[in-house]
């Protein structure tokens, strides 16, 4: 948020239902709508560019994607299409991977099925936890935000089909 605000985008509101991130945006100045309330009929009126969903563990309504004129973009703590789903770096240490990533890709119908727009992949190094796994990955999306944040501010999308026979899934019930 902070680095899109520095180059010049706005935020109009920020949905949430984590204590942290609405602090955050309040001590910004920023709205703040609750995402455990209809937040799409409480932003009605209000269009973006953009819908950019981060570290968010619930599917966005159609009425959400609604808002945004160019659609919306998820953060995923996992390389798509291998790691679909919730807890993508969890299982990823449990299945032994050698390495990991994130993916930012356009939000549509289904879980994780939209183009990855931008992908950094790295190495799972010895000693690896799934705790410092997740951080690797949120360090990651910060490294590769101004990437990102280019592709939508020139409408130049590097739009990368996901090859679905490569897809693996990872739902709320889904156990070790």
């Amino acid at each position: 948020g902070a680095r899109a605000r520095a180059e010049g985008h706005s935020i109009p509101a920020v949905v949430t239902q984590d204590a942290q991130v609405r602090d955050w945006a309040q001590a910004q100045g920023l709205r703040v709508v609750s995402q455990t309330g209809d937040w799409p009929d409480e932003l009605a009126g209000v269009s973006v560019d953009w819908l950019l969903s981060v570290a968010n563990l619930h599917m966005i309504p159609p009425a959400g994607l609604a808002l945004a004129r160019h659609g919306g973009v998820n953060f995923h703590d996992g390389p798509l299409p291998r790691y679909a789903g919730l807890n993508a770096p969890v299982w990823a240490w449990l299945n032994g991977e050698a390495r990991h990533g994130i993916s930012w890709h356009l939000i549509e119908a289904g879980v994780d099925t939209g183009d990855v727009l931008e992908q950094r992949l790295f190495d799972i190094a010895a000693g690896e936890t799934a705790l410092t796994l997740n951080s690797r990955c949120f360090e990651a999306a910060v490294e590769s935000f101004p990437a990102l944040l280019a592709q939508l501010q020139s409408g130049q999308l590097r739009r990368v089909p996901q090859d679905m026979t490569q897809r693996s899934l990872y739902a709320r019930a889904d156990r070790p």
